[in-house]
C-alpha cells in the first residue's frame, strides 16, 4: 500500500471512529431521555414479553408493536435485555409506590396494612404475568436480579421497620417481623402474578384472603378488623 493510501485509509478509519462515537452518544442521550418514543417503546416491550414471554420476543416484534423499525429500537435501546431492564424498573417502581400511603402517620395500622396489601396484590395483578418474569429472570440476569433484590429488600425493611415502630402497640405477630414481611412478600407476587388475568371476583377473593392471612399472621385484633359485606357480625373474628 502506497503512503497516500496509507493516509487516505488512517482518515477514513479516524473518521469512522469518531462518527461511531458520536453516534453513540447521540443514542445514550436518547436512551436517557423520557421521551414519547422511548416510552412507547418500552409499552410495546412490557406487552410482548407479557404476552409472549422472554425467549420469545424480539427486538423486531417490539419495533412492530410499537408502530416503528429496527433501526428506531436501537436509537433508544442497545437490546432486548436493555428493553426488558427498563421495564423492570418500570414495574419496580409502581409496586414500590404501594407502600405510599397520604397520612399514614395519623392512619391506624389496620388501615395501613389493610391498604398496603391490597394496592400491592392490585399492582401485581395489573402488571399481569410480567412480575412472574422479572422473578424468575432475576436468577438469570445479574443486572434485573440487582434490580429486583434491591426492590424487595427496600420494600422489607419499610414494612419491618413499620412493623417494629408505629405499628408494635396494635400487632402481635406470630413470627419476628423480618421473617414475616418476606413470607408476606412472597405469597402475594407468587399468588397474584398467576391471577392478572382471572376473574375480577377471583382477584377480589385473594386479596380478601391474603389482608385475612396478614391480619392472622401480624396478629391484628379481631375487634380492628373491617367487617365483610353481608357477613354475620357474630361470626366476625372466627
Amino acid at each position: 500500500m502506497t503512503a497516500p493510501q496509507t493516509q487516505r485509509r488512517s482518515a477514513f478509519v479516524s473518521t469512522g471512529a469518531v462518527t461511531s462515537a458520536a453516534q453513540e452518544r447521540a443514542r445514550a442521550g436518547r436512551r436517557e431521555t423520557a421521551g414519547p418514543r422511548r416510552a412507547d417503546l418500552l409499552t410495546a416491550a412490557a406487552a410482548c414479553f407479557e404476552e409472549l414471554g422472554y425467549a420469545a420476543t424480539t427486538v423486531e416484534l417490539i419495533a412492530a408493536r410499537a408502530q416503528t423499525s429496527r433501526p428506531t429500537f436501537y436509537a433508544y435501546l442497545r437490546s432486548k435485555d436493555e428493553a426488558f431492564l427498563a421495564v423492570t424498573e418500570q414495574v419496580c417502581d409502581r409496586l414500590e409506590a404501594t407502600q405510599q400511603l397520604d397520612r399514614i402517620e395519623s392512619l391506624p395500622p389496620p388501615t395501613v396494612l389493610r391498604a398496603t396489601t391490597r394496592a400491592f396484590a392490585e399492582a401485581v395483578f395489573a402488571t399481569g404475568s410480567l412480575v412472574a418474569l422479572i422473578d424468575s429472570r432475576a436468577g438469570i440476569d445479574p443486572a434485573v436480579g440487582e434490580v429486583w433484590s434491591a426492590l424487595r429488600h427496600r420494600m422489607n425493611r419499610r414494612y419491618a421497620h413499620y412493623l417494629s415502630g408505629p405499628a408494635a402497640g396494635s400487632i402481635d405477630p406470630c413470627a419476628p417481623p423480618e421473617r414475616l414481611v418476606v413470607m408476606l412478600g412472597d405469597a402475594i407476587i407468587r399468588g397474584a402474578a398467576r391471577l392478572g388475568r382471572a376473574p375480577e371476583e377471583v382477584r377480589e377473593q385473594f386479596v380478601d384472603d391474603q389482608i385475612r392471612m396478614t391480619e392472622r399472621c401480624l396478629g391484628v385484633a379481631a375487634d380492628a378488623r373491617p367487617r365483610r359485606h353481608g357477613a354475620d357480625p357474630d361470626a366476625q373474628g372466627t
